[in-house]
């Protein structure tokens, strides 16, 4: 009996954990500074790899679904307060298939947030496995909804953003081992 009430315990708090990082996603996500470019900057890259790094591989992906099916559904989740299926058919799109892919795969290959090389590790897994997965998708997405080529592609809706992205994904890391101590320290109930 004991068992079955730690199991539950451990379920609830993982729904919560996958809907606070889901509604952190909705509530940030619109949130666009516009650029000349048809891409703005926005604070999704951080919260996708913020929730890669602090739920599990599972967590990760269904809050990372979660978030794109509201959009598809209507509700104005994504950059620019937009929504639809159009959205995700459209030049950006791939960059929101690409962030359920970093959020699965970052989280899978974080490791543990143990240690004294966590930050590291955090970091490296966020920019050599979460940029690929987001900005392959992303430029692919773009070149076959606007016909360019890929350096063009590359050109319009990487090549600027990389760097931003590339600090934003450190600044993940470094909220996530923050949070994964505090988890750490704080009591059982």
């Amino acid at each position: 009996m004991e068992r079955s009430k730690i199991n539950i315990k451990k379920s609830t708090v993982s729904m919560c954990q996958t809907a606070v990082c889901a509604a952190l996603l909705c509530v940030l996500s619109p949130l666009a500074i516009p650029t000349p470019l048809s891409i703005a900057f926005t604070l999704q890259v951080m919260i996708v790899i913020l929730s890669a790094l602090i739920l599990k591989p599972l967590q990760a992906l269904a809050a990372q679904v979660i978030y794109t099916l509201l959009g598809i559904a209507g509700l104005p989740v994504f950059s620019g307060y937009q929504s639809g299926f159009g959205v995700i058919a459209g030049p950006t799109g791939g960059f929101i298939l690409g962030f359920i892919a970093a959020s699965f795969f970052v989280s899978l290959l974080k490791g543990s947030p143990n240690g004294k090389f966590a930050l590291p590790r955090y970091v490296i897994v966020a920019v050599a496995v979460g940029i690929p997965c987001i900005y392959i998708p992303g430029i692919v997405g773009f070149m076959l909804a606007s016909g360019k080529d890929f350096m063009t592609a590359f050109a319009l809706v990487a090549a600027a953003f990389i760097p931003v992205d590339l600090i934003k994904c450190v600044a993940a890391a470094l909220l996530a081992c923050r949070l994964s101590r505090r988890a750490v320290r704080a009591p059982e109930r």
